[in-house]
């Protein structure tokens, strides 16, 4: 590698980090759900609406993907962030249902070619720059705290700006919305292996077989990331409404928006360093029941406790989404991993497409209470047909590793077994990528 290219490189990694930023920088997502009654839509058009959006990231998710591992991550990131920026542009226009459904639709789109792009072509960067493990693992955890304080800080800009009016939310948010590009015409291709052209059909068969057929721990992670997901990221959806029914007023939203979102970098920015001190068993089952507690907590206390409730939430998301995507991109080659983390996200939001619509009619017709009390048991079912069975797994995996190669495999004393999620085999890793 010359130095013209290795600059080329550095430079890559603040611009994707960057890049990350902007793209979820958001402010008009801590009052999107009041935003959207403003604009006559219920409570069912507000889950109808993000299950649209998820169907097109569904749609559009793996041929996106598979784009992104065939011409280049680059150029898959440059379109996502021109229809982004298209996307937030129609909220200026914004008013009943169809417009915001453009609106969703437009950021569906770009969110489906951005999806996998950044993380595979950071992956890569650090890949290029440095042989070692150790900084690819960070890659992870630095793109999802980046992406997590972006929101953060972007709550709080939303409070200031209502100060104005909630129409100077719309129009920060759309100036922002066209950063992204600017910074993505800015970014270069690392080297790396590259998907054949001769066959698609081979290609994607490849794909699936090496994610849910070869082994099964890798199936457990990337069923896992699919579906558990989803336990997080409804109560994004419901806390909104929640703080509506419990008087909060609207200027507030932003700040404790902030708060939640920050302990959510916070706990992405350090999971690993978790996971290393209390084992990753430990760290799955805080995963798992965490949302579980946030729910029951919501239901049953008040404003003061519902939002100590709500801090489950963001931590859980935090530990679980860093832990388990960095677990599933050091398990596939690098000649696929765009198309890998878009089946990941295909998974998640298919599930949500399917279940969206159902957890808006609840609420509409049976109440907050007992929508949430359903949607602890529903954590509580994905908890002990996913999340449990992906413990025992990597417990399991990382015991024959050790009978196999007890010297290798061998811990200094006092240390803590990560089970297989964290501490596999290096080599093992480092053959798949």
């Amino acid at each position: 590698m010359n130095a013209a290219t290795y600059r080329q490189l550095k430079r890559n990694e603040s611009r994707v980090i960057t890049l990350a930023f902007f793209r979820v920088f958001l402010v008009i997502i801590p009052i999107a759900v009041p935003f959207f009654q403003s604009r006559g839509l219920s409570m069912q058009e507000v889950f109808v609406l993000q299950a649209l959006f998820s169907g097109v990231v569904l749609i559009m998710e793996v041929p996106s993907g598979y784009l992104a591992d065939l011409i280049g991550r680059k150029h898959a990131l440059v379109w996502g962030c021109a229809f982004i920026g298209l996307g937030h542009s129609f909220l200026l226009v914004a008013d009943g249902f169809a417009t915001l459904a453009l609106f969703e639709i437009s950021l569906g789109i770009g969110a489906s070619l951005a999806s996998g792009a950044d993380l595979a072509l950071l992956y890569e960067t650090e890949r290029a720059l440095s042989p070692g493990e150790g900084k690819r693992q960070l890659a992870v955890s630095r793109l999802f705290s980046t992406q997590t304080l972006s929101e953060a800080v972007a709550g709080v800009a939303c409070s200031l700006l209502l100060l104005a009016s909630m129409q100077a939310v719309v129009y920060a948010q759309v100036l922002v919305g066209w950063i992204p590009i600017i910074v993505a015409l800015g970014l270069v291709e690392p080297p790396r292996e590259r998907l054949s052209r001769e066959s698609h059909a081979a290609n994607l068969s490849l794909i699936v077989r090496h994610l849910l057929r070869d082994d099964r721990l890798l199936r457990l992670i990337f069923l896992t990331y699919c579906v558990w997901s989803l336990t997080t990221f409804y109560a994004v959806w419901m806390l909104q409404k929640l703080w509506q029914q419990q008087g909060i007023d609207l200027l507030w939203f932003g700040y404790l928006w902030a708060g939640l979102t920050l302990s959510a970098s916070i706990s992405g920015r350090f999971a690993h360093q978790v996971e290393e001190r209390i084992g990753s068993s430990m760290l799955l089952v805080l995963v798992g029941l965490g949302p579980v507690l946030g729910y029951l907590g919501l239901a049953w206390f008040g404003p003061v406790g519902g939002l100590v409730a709500s801090v489950s939430f963001f931590v859980s998301r935090g530990f679980g989404l860093v832990v388990l995507k960095d677990a599933l991109n050091r398990r596939v080659p690098g000649r696929f991993r765009a198309t890998a983390n878009s089946l990941a996200s295909f998974g998640f939001r298919g599930s949500f497409v399917l279940t969206g619509p159902w957890v808006g009619y609840v609420l509409d017709a049976w109440g907050m209470q007992t929508t949430l009390l359903l949607l602890a048991g529903g954590s509580v079912v994905i908890f002990v047909t996913l999340v449990l069975p992906l413990l025992l797994a990597a417990r399991s995996y990382r015991r024959k590793e050790q009978r196999r190669e007890p010297q290798e495999h061998q811990r200094p004393p006092g240390s803590v077994e990560v089970d297989g999620l964290d501490g596999l085999d290096d080599a093992a890793a480092n053959q798949r990528t």
